[in-house]
């Protein structure tokens, strides 16, 4: 039991580092406004700019002035390179490294030959801001110095009050990364683009929103996954959830991962319409998605969402998986020794998911009792086919259902409220639906899975006794108190069959929730839970 219980808490493994990705939702947490260096004079913006116009920036990330000069000039965009990082001044960047960077941005990308990173974004999710009066995009080549970023927007930058000759529409590339690592640099240009976007639309989006679209972006441009161990790492540790911590800082490579996978499923079920609504919500994180729903005039929910996509994360199949899975699944915890009973499985953040696996077939019944903090569902695999189906939780939480000559089954517990990770789930073989009449007689007094569980009509409710005896067999609610007596009086050896109709004594039909099968015979007393679902 021990053990069990050991190998189905979750627990973050040692070999999550932080992300190497984008210092966006870090510079969130500096102050705004931000300071200025002392020395910082009003900027001179040339009237017209072009290939060898030198202009200083503001980097906030640092508090610094970077005098840099443009090294491209687009119909869309500015490239200015950080004097310093320019090869003739002994840095690494060249004119083929800003060329081919420009033409990205501007003409073609691995997603479209005839389109570039501004043409897809824009189309995707909306028209860039335009804080300082040119239309075009700067984008600064520079030196980041913390070696973890390749790049950033910078929301400081774009609301620059006390100097607003520094104030622009502008993303930042580091240079070392740009050389060293193209296919990581360019998909954070596109990562970058989409935040600069979103600021425009909802400066205040939530993290986890915002972010998760950012990685989506990337797959809009053809660089899906720039950071490989992204979601990967999220489907090991699917119990996460789609919220950030607290501090941004503390964020993980699996926190990008997730959300980038959640937004992902949501453009491949809802199309490329419902992500551009998603953007120009002003109401933030779920709230913003419930919104898109109905600014789309379809039917759907964040939760009904979100259930869909912790089922496809495991599900990886044409009904419910989505194409940025690549026929990858969550990590589910396998348990083989039945019976098991209420061991203890955790759920670390709201929005995450747990999958507990029962690789063992025959006629399975699982239980679960979740205190009223999540949702569930069972996968039942017959012949390399799942079956899935939702598992009816009552008001306090517990829910049974029972399956049939599976070969197996998968559990999927998924969290949705912000406080409780715990529950607790019992596994077992059942019997299935008894022949009364039979005439092979049991060693010991059996009370056997309901069947269907959960029922919406009615449900079979299978006993067998080793001898003659009087019997009562009742059902109960969550309060304890009897509903319905469906055998009172002697019965004879054998296997028997009773049936509930979900009504209660004087016939009025009982609301949906999980009750108590109870079978008393002389001094032995067995139970099983039995879910009705209207």
């Amino acid at each position: 039991m021990v053990a069990l219980l050991a190998c189905l808490l979750l627990a973050l493994p040692a070999w999550a580092q932080p992300p190497s990705h984008c210092a966006t939702a870090y510079l969130k947490t500096l102050p705004l406004p931000r300071p200025l260096p002392p020395a910082a004079k009003p900027a001179q913006v040339p009237d017209q700019i072009g290939v060898g116009t030198a202009m200083t920036f503001y980097s906030s990330f640092d508090f610094q002035l970077i005098p840099a000069t443009c090294r491209y000039l687009g119909d869309h965009s500015y490239i200015f390179v950080e004097d310093g990082q320019w090869a003739a001044a002994g840095g690494t960047v060249a004119q083929r490294d800003v060329d081919s960077l420009g033409v990205l941005f501007e003409d073609h990308s691995p997603a479209d030959p005839r389109r570039g990173i501004y043409a897809l974004e824009t189309e995707a999710f909306g028209e860039p801001p335009d804080v300082d009066g040119d239309p075009r995009v700067f984008i600064l080549v520079l030196d980041i110095p913390d070696e973890s970023y390749v790049g950033y927007f910078d929301s400081g930058v774009a609301t620059l009050d006390e100097l607003p000759e520094f104030r622009h529409d502008m993303l930042f590339i580091d240079a070392l990364y740009l050389t060293g690592q193209p296919y990581l640099t360019r998909g954070t240009l596109a990562h970058e683009f989409q935040h600069l976007i979103h600021w425009g639309k909802d400066p205040d989006e939530d993290t986890w929103v915002d972010e998760g679209l950012s990685g989506y972006a990337e797959e809009v441009a053809g660089y899906p996954e720039a950071d490989p161990d992204a979601a990967p790492d999220f489907l090991r540790n699917p119990g996460v959830g789609l919220l950030w911590p607290g501090s941004t800082l503390d964020a993980q490579g699996y926190n990008y991962g997730g959300t980038y996978l959640f937004m992902s499923y949501l453009a491949q079920r809802q199309g490329r319409a419902f992500i551009r609504q998603l953007v120009a919500q002003p109401r933030n994180g779920t709230f913003g998605v419930d919104e898109a729903f109905t600014s789309q005039g379809v039917e759907g929910s964040f939760t009904d969402a979100w259930g869909g996509w912790v089922v496809g994360n495991y599900m990886a199949d044409a009904d419910y998986g989505y194409k940025a899975l690549k026929g990858r699944r969550a990590r589910a915890t396998a348990l083989r020794d039945l019976p098991i009973e209420e061991i203890e499985g955790q759920v670390s953040g709201r929005w995450g998911a747990q999958y507990v696996s029962l690789p063992v077939a025959g006629n399975l019944e699982i239980e679960l009792s979740t205190g009223g903090q999540f949702q569930a569902w069972v996968c039942a695999w017959q012949g390399g086919r799942g079956a899935v189906q939702e598992v009816g939780l009552d008001a306090e939480g517990r829910g049974v259902l029972a399956a049939e000559g599976v070969d197996s089954l998968t559990v999927m517990v998924g969290r949705t409220a912000a406080q409780g990770r715990s529950y607790l789930i019992s596994a077992d073989h059942f019997i299935p639906t008894l022949v009364e009449g039979r005439a092979t007689v049991p060693a010991a007094l059996q009370l056997g899975a309901a069947y269907p569980n959960p029922f919406n009509s009615a449900a079979q409710i299978p006993m067998a006794l080793p001898e003659a005896a009087e019997v009562q067999v009742a059902v109960y609610n969550s309060l304890g108190q009897c509903l319905r007596v469906l055998q009172a009086g002697p019965l004879a050896s054998g296997t028997h069959q009773l049936t509930w109709d979900g009504r209660d004594e004087q016939g009025a039909p009982v609301g949906s929730g999980t009750y108590t099968v109870v079978l008393q015979a002389g001094q032995a007393r067995l139970s099983r839970r039995l879910s009705l679902i209207k």
